[in-house]
């Protein structure tokens, strides 16, 4: 599933524009991004956390030439899914919605994800 096909998701469950689901979209991939970037961990209830991690510098070999090189120490990103969420991948369950998703004029702010605050 592409970014594409995930804004045209929240456009057909709710009375979103596509641009206007794209930009949800994004602001909630910017807000992850920022967060995951500052180093805070990411947990999203009944789907997962998503962790930042140290690698810690280690020797490594060129796979080309087979020579030895250092590979330096740098911070990854590992995802753990929720008890839920691999219960459901795993014997076909479906996890209960809850109320199907609204989007309400009066919420739309426009370039949400670039302002300091998130309207509520």
């Amino acid at each position: 599933m592409t970014k594409a096909d995930l804004a045209e998701v929240i456009q057909d469950n709710t009375d979103m524009t596509k641009a206007d689901a794209l930009d949800a979209l994004e602001g909630l991939l910017e807000i992850i991004k920022a967060t995951l970037e500052g180093g805070e961990d990411l947990k999203i209830a009944n789907f997962g956390k998503f962790e930042v991690r140290q690698k810690n510098a280690r020797l490594g070999r060129n796979p080309q030439t087979g020579e030895a090189m250092t590979i330096e120490e740098r911070q990854i990103v590992t995802f753990r899914p929720a008890a839920l969420l691999k219960k459901c991948l795993n014997d076909g369950s479906h996890i209960a919605v809850a109320r199907p998703l609204k989007w309400s004029k009066r919420r739309k702010v426009q370039d949400t994800w670039k302002q300091e605050s998130l309207p509520l």
